[in-house]
């Protein structure tokens, strides 16, 4: 805060008395007026700055993305194949062939620590309406995404538990020659659970990865955004026929 220090001469006559008033109103015009101006320079700077990390981590999620969706493309048809193998033990009565390792690509799940951290520190006035609706919809797929992680990692868990009951062969792996029948119809359902959470994930992986393409392309249109999600995602509904 600036202060204005009248001057400390007497005041004798009513000109005196004027200027005095008017230098006093003066430095108070000048004080709120610099400090108004401190205050827009200020939070230009704290807008740019927001700005470039939400944009940062727009980038961020993006890539992380798209190493999250090369990795439930390469799950996806490590189960399907498995899948296939399971069905023909089961209705076939074929026996059925040791699991192939899966090398699933290491990847990590995207996140928004940043948007988040603006929400609970109340920085998001600083943005346009526009950009608020934007982010908020990023936030919005975000949400779905953490859930749909959670189930597909439980599925997965799930079909490691029953790995781990079946006796070993040499390499460590589930030895399937001794599941009885039932226990190969367990097999089963477990992959098919799998490879609908993994599916179900990577369907939203898409839509977020169209949600964060408009928006690092600069739109703030709900519309925009809705455009870009269905375009990804309609990749999944296509190849899923």
């Amino acid at each position: 805060m600036l202060d204005v220090h009248a001057p400390h001469q007497s005041v004798h006559t009513w000109k005196d008395f004027f200027i005095h008033i008017a230098t006093i109103v003066i430095g108070l015009i000048i004080a709120v007026g610099l400090e108004q101006s401190v205050e827009a320079i200020h939070r230009r700077h704290e807008v740019a700055a927001l700005r470039e990390n939400l944009h940062a981590e727009s980038l961020q999620i993006l890539a992380d993305a798209r190493r999250a969706e090369a990795a439930q493309v390469y799950e996806l048809d490590w189960l399907k194949a498995r899948i296939a193998q399971a069905q023909a033990a089961v209705f076939e009565h074929r026996p059925i062939e040791p699991r192939e390792p899966s090398h699933v690509p290491v990847f990590a799940s995207p996140d928004i620590p940043i948007w988040r951290s603006a929400k609970a520190g109340t920085q998001t006035p600083l943005l346009t309406k526009g950009e608020v609706n934007a982010y908020s919809e990023v936030e919005y797929v975000q949400i779905h995404l953490d859930t749909l992680s959670v189930a597909r990692i439980r599925s997965q868990d799930a079909i490691r538990s029953f790995n781990r009951e079946l006796p070993t062969i040499p390499n460590d792996g589930p030895d399937f020659t001794k599941a009885s029948p039932q226990d190969l119809r367990t097999y089963l359902t477990l992959l098919t659970t799998a490879y609908v959470a993994v599916d179900r994930y990577l369907r939203m992986l898409r839509v977020l990865i169209g949600a964060e393409l408009a928006v690092i392309d600069g739109k703030t249109s709900l519309d925009d955004l809705y455009a870009s999600e269905r375009k990804t995602a309609g990749v999944v509904a296509a190849e899923s026929l």
